[in-house]
């Protein structure tokens, strides 16, 4: 009797130490790590950009292609864009420095009482950076910073040094859907006829992305442009798509683009396709 007694206190003795000792506070999860990881830190297809830096001692290439039919049929142009190239390489923990292109376009214009008449030129190329703040809970922000010579070809060309600031914040509504914006502010210039003029512009956009198994990550944009060239104003568009992870380091793309606005001149639709490639 004593001795079962002893073993019924010696019982109860640690069950109450179990029950006194807090368990450790579950450590909360990187939006940007884990397997998955390719699809959240790729810039492309999307026009706002991901709260993910890539990781530190590697690198990270985003190429792509994008076909976009503007205007009218009685005046308007095909444009083309290869590689679409923006390589990002992991300086350090949460940081990663960027180059910008180069990029070739190719521009046909059209109308049914003339030829086809062709150009072809490159983009402006430039450098950039990003810096991702550590997560808190839901939540990830991240900065970047974005600048782009004037050496494009002439019709290509802004004309003088593009400048973007980058405000990336995304939040996790579930383990598989989040949504995210990137409220972007550039100060560029461009050309009207012959005469050259700088402008600001403010380009907020707003995704809303969500995972299936087998990492398919399919993804509805809205984005909103202030200013598209010295002398026109405001235009909206939407971007969807759809994105694969083939393994851990390779994602391939598909996406459709459609502006919304009253001015047929400046009304487009686009198609695309590309890949992002993560090294070591």
């Amino acid at each position: 009797m004593l001795m079962q007694m002893f073993a019924w206190f010696v019982a109860t003795a640690i069950a109450a130490s179990a029950a006194a000792t807090p368990s450790p506070a579950p450590t909360p999860s990187d939006p940007c790590g884990g397997p998955g990881r390719l699809l959240a830190t790729a810039n492309r297809p999307t026009i706002g950009y991901s709260t993910c830096a890539v990781k530190r001692g590697t690198a990270v290439f985003e190429l792509g292609y994008q076909n976009q039919v503007q205007g009218t049929p009685a005046k308007g142009a095909v444009v083309s864009q290869v590689p679409q190239a923006f390589t990002r390489i992991g300086a350090a923990n949460r940081f990663e420095l960027d180059v910008i292109g180069p990029n070739y376009e190719g521009v046909r214009a059209y109308a049914p009482e003339r030829s086809s008449a062709v150009e072809h030129g490159v983009t402006d190329s430039g450098l950039g950076f990003k810096y991702e703040l550590p997560p808190s809970g839901k939540w990830s922000v991240a900065f970047d910073g974005l600048y782009t010579g004037p050496n494009g070809s002439p019709f290509l060309t802004a004309g003088n040094a593009t400048l973007t600031g980058n405000l990336d914040a995304s939040f996790a509504m579930s383990p598989a859907t989040a949504i995210g914006t990137t409220i972007a502010v550039s100060a560029t210039g461009g050309y009207s006829g012959l005469a050259h003029a700088r402008y600001g512009v403010t380009t907020p956009s707003l995704v809303v992305t969500t995972q299936i198994p087998n990492y398919y990550q399919f993804y509805a944009e809205y984005v909103l442009s202030s200013k598209i060239s010295p002398t026109d104003g405001a235009r909206a568009f939407t971007d969807f798509g759809v994105q694969k992870l083939l393994g851990t380091r390779t994602e391939l793309d598909l996406e459709y683009g459609h502006a919304f606005t009253g001015i047929a001149s400046l009304k487009f639709d686009y198609v695309g396709f590309g890949t992002v490639i993560e090294l070591w």
